[in-house]
């Protein structure tokens, strides 16, 4: 098995922690880094327990990686970079027949072992945020539409017709379109997923209540138990993986005091073990791709301008030369072209443009020949 993770800088200590627990638990897995930075921070070349790193600039996924990162924030570009993360897997490693994508932020409990015979059957495999039936009650409803059917960290694919079909679509929407609705305030890559069955056959939805443990799901999930010093059952199944973030340790206190201190201790240990992992590998520095050439830090705004109007534009080469008043019209250079020059014009309408420049010529060299004909 190959595991795929996509991380920044700032992230890099998850990421260690994720190919750590991997390597303790799955000996034999290997386990590939992407990194959404200009330049590879040294300490991911050195860490022993990456198997490879690469900068996901490099893979040459779109053809303008630079307009690619422009577009979009360091939240959205690891969303966006998990399809070219695991599409370079699935072209390297042809020797695998079974990929997993997971987020820096997973730390593997225990092997991973229901994987292999699901996808036996199954070239694609998710997990739902809610896998109990009873569980889903209205409130749980409103949750699932907002946050989607699928939890999108988690997705295992087998070497198959199908996985490639799923990796070439993921992929081309992800280069576009991994932002962030303001309007709906979801992230848009989580409105795809819920497709998937409706898409393509054999998909799986893995209904395991010890896969990924997120803050979201652990009311579901919340009958722990410890059953030796390293390995938790929740209703009798193994504790596989958790997903930790900021709220982890919050939504423990969601459930009764017992469970919720085993979660809350799994919690602390993550948090020691970062830390520790921080010390060697936290890097202060602003994200790459979050500021202009100059220095100047790119806004929202200009991300979201730049995404709509500007990133098939030819005539801008780089768009970390230019700055946030050229975006957003408060000012212009002299040199630089006007705003309405740069707006890109779709296939559509070019082509309906040269139509009808054609046929104008037509119609006039034909009225010359009937008037030269009389």
């Amino acid at each position: 098995m190959i595991i795929g993770t996509v991380s920044s800088a700032s992230r890099l200590p998850s990421a260690m922690i994720l190919a750590k627990s991997v390597k303790k638990h799955m000996r034999e897995s290997k386990v590939v880094v992407g990194i959404i930075e200009d330049s590879m921070p040294s300490e991911a070349l050195i860490y022993p327990y990456f198997d490879e790193v690469v900068l996901i600039k490099d893979l040459g996924t779109y053809p303008d990686m630079q307009k690619f990162f422009f577009q979009y924030t360091a939240e959205e570009a690891t969303r966006a970079c998990r399809a070219p993360m695991m599409k370079h897997i699935y072209n390297k490693y042809t020797d695998e027949h079974l990929m997993l994508y997971m987020d820096a932020e997973t730390k593997v409990v225990s092997p991973l072992e229901e994987l292999a015979a699901a996808a036996a059957n199954h070239p694609i495999i998710l997990i739902g945020n809610v896998v109990h039936p009873e569980t889903l009650d209205m409130d749980w409803l409103s949750g699932i539409r907002h946050r989607g059917i699928y939890h999108p960290g988690f997705l295992a694919l087998k070497r198959h017709p199908d996985a490639e079909r799923f990796l070439s679509w993921w992929s081309k929407l992800s280069e576009n379109n991994s932002y962030y609705d303001h309007g709906s305030k979801r992230f848009a890559d989580q409105a795809w997923l819920d497709l998937t069955h409706t898409l393509f056959d054999d998909v799986y939805a893995l209904r395991h209540n010890g896969y990924l443990v997120t803050a979201e799901n652990i009311m579901e999930r919340w009958n722990i138990h410890q059953v030796s010093p390293e390995a938790y059952t929740i209703d009798g199944q193994p504790l596989r993986s958790i997903h930790v973030t900021d709220d982890f340790l919050h939504a423990t206190s969601w459930i009764d005091s017992e469970r919720g201190e085993l979660f809350g201790s799994l919690f602390q240990d993550y948090s020691e073990e970062r830390k520790g992992m921080a010390q060697r590998a936290v890097n202060s520095a602003p994200w790459s791709y979050s500021r202009f050439a100059g220095g100047e830090p790119i806004e929202d705004q200009t991300k979201e301008m730049f995404r709509r109007h500007y990133y098939v534009n030819p005539e801008i080469d780089n768009p970390f030369l230019l700055s946030n008043a050229f975006f957003t019209g408060e000012q212009r250079s002299v040199e630089a072209p006007s705003l309405p020059a740069l707006l890109p014009k779709s296939k559509p309408v070019m082509q309906a443009r040269r139509r009808r420049l054609r046929r104008k010529k037509e119609y006039s060299v034909r009225k010359k020949r009937r008037a030269s004909s009389v």
